[in-house]
Formats: C-alpha cells, sequence, structure tokens
C-alpha cells in the first residue's frame, strides 16, 4: 500500500516538475558594469597619437518612468592634431536596465567645421523612433520591438555569452535607419599592452543586408575573455589608414 502510495506520487510530481521548470523565466543576463566604471583610451592614427577616448557608466536615470543605464562615450583630439582638425565627441546612450536595449540617445559631436547635436527617444511600446533638433521633433522611425543604438550595442555584447566562432544577432538603429548587425567571435587572442596583458576574445560587427554579410569599413574589438568583458583594444580601418583605441586604465564600477 505505501509503496503504491509513492509511486502515485512520483507521478503526480514529475508533470507538475516539467511544468515548473518550462514556466520558469530564463535568467537575465549577468551585467558585468556598474555605476563609476570608467575605460580611458589612447587613440592612434597610424604611428601618430590622435587624442583620447573614453567609457563612463554614468548613473541610472528614469526615462519615461524606466530604469536606464547612463553611459557616456567620449572622444577628444590632442592639442596639436588639434589645431589641423579638432575633434569634441560626446555620445550618451540610455540603456533599460531590466531588457538592456536602447531608449534613447544623445549626440553631440565637432569634427572640424562638422557640428551636430541632436536626441533620439526610442519608444519600443509605441514602435517609433523620435529624432529631435533644438529639443523639437523632426522625423520619426517605425521600428518593431526593442533595438539598440551604437553605444547601446556595445554594452549589450558585453552582458552575453561568447564563444570562438560565435555570431550574434541584434536590431540597430542609427539617425533614423534601421539595420540588422551580427557580432562575430573571430578568435582568441592574448593582448600584451602598456596597461597589462590580457586573454581576449576577437569580435568582429557586421552589417546584414540581403541574407549576405557586408562589412562596413572594418571593425575589430578585442574584449577580455574574464567576467568583466572589457574592451581593450579597437580598431577601424578607414579611408586613409587605420585609427586603434588602446585601454590606458580601468576603474571599475561601484
Amino acid at each position: 500500500m505505501r509503496e503504491r502510495s509513492f509511486r502515485f506520487l512520483a507521478h503526480l510530481m514529475l508533470p507538475l516538475c516539467v511544468l515548473l521548470f518550462a514556466a520558469a523565466p530564463a535568467p537575465p543576463p549577468r551585467v558585468p558594469f556598474s555605476i563609476g566604471e570608467r575605460i580611458e583610451f589612447s587613440v592612434d592614427w597610424g604611428l601618430v597619437n590622435a587624442g583620447t577616448s573614453s567609457l563612463s557608466v554614468q548613473d541610472t536615470v528614469r526615462l519615461g518612468g524606466h530604469l536606464c543605464w547612463q553611459i557616456q562615450s567620449q572622444a577628444r583630439s590632442n592639442e596639436v592634431l588639434g589645431k589641423l582638425y579638432p575633434v569634441r565627441d560626446r555620445v550618451v546612450t540610455f540603456m533599460d536596465v531590466k531588457g538592456l536595449f536602447s531608449r534613447g540617445l544623445h549626440k553631440n559631436l565637432s569634427e572640424g567645421t562638422y557640428k551636430k547635436v541632436r536626441d533620439y527617444s526610442i519608444l519600443p511600446e509605441r514602435g517609433l523612433v523620435i529624432k529631435r533638433k533644438d529639443r523639437q521633433p523632426v522625423d520619426t522611425l517605425a521600428i518593431r520591438g526593442h533595438v539598440q543604438d551604437v553605444l547601446s550595442a556595445f554594452y549589450w555584447v558585453r552582458t552575453q555569452p561568447l564563444a570562438v566562432g560565435k555570431v550574434l544577432e541584434v536590431q540597430a538603429v542609427d539617425d533614423l535607419k534601421a539595420y540588422r548587425l551580427a557580432i562575430k567571435v573571430l578568435g582568441r587572442e592574448k593582448l600584451k599592452l602598456k596597461s597589462g596583458t590580457f586573454d581576449c576574445f576577437k569580435i568582429q560587427p557586421i552589417l546584414l543586408g540581403e541574407g549576405l554579410f557586408k562589412a562596413k569599413g572594418e571593425v575589430i574589438i578585442w574584449l577580455t575573455a574574464d567576467e568583466r568583458r572589457i574592451p581593450v583594444k579597437m580598431k577601424s580601418k578607414i579611408f586613409i589608414g587605420a585609427i586603434s583605441a588602446t585601454m590606458s586604465s580601468y576603474t571599475p564600477g561601484r
């Protein structure tokens, strides 16, 4: 009698356990950054030092009632190059803390005589991106679901599990243009830099179009293979050579 009771209980618990495991939500991605993280880079154009850049997680703010990471990228030419071609760029993304997608982007670009200040509100619940100039709406883009911007996509990659040969895909927008972005994990390399020696994943972001890989220039990024996923080097080929950014210092977040 007791054996039959146990057997009945086992038959009852098995489908219940299956149901519980099937209904359990997937664990959220691990976030390797936090408020106060700051990464400083030395920027070189070929063999010439061109200036500095930085990536920093400044704070968390509420945007439309949603808690967001406020993440900033800055680039600045040095004194010598600045006399010929001054660069003062600042880009800020507002990345949803729970979903790790973009809810807004601010661009303040100053490169030589080129000046541009734009704000983008990304409203996935309304399927809309609103472009603003001088705080006034000037244009819109229809979207489906959650998207990344040029800066939030970079931080999203840091939260993803990586392995050599793996390809990640994400929907992204930039200046009211929607596209699919693939991130290929090309390999694993050990980099010796002035700031230290790092075991890294070597990754390449690529635009996807018409079912084929289409590269826009060539950008290579080295992320540390540890749990921090620190970008220690970035290299981009341009029409007049190559620009590289190498980490000069790292300050962990709080």
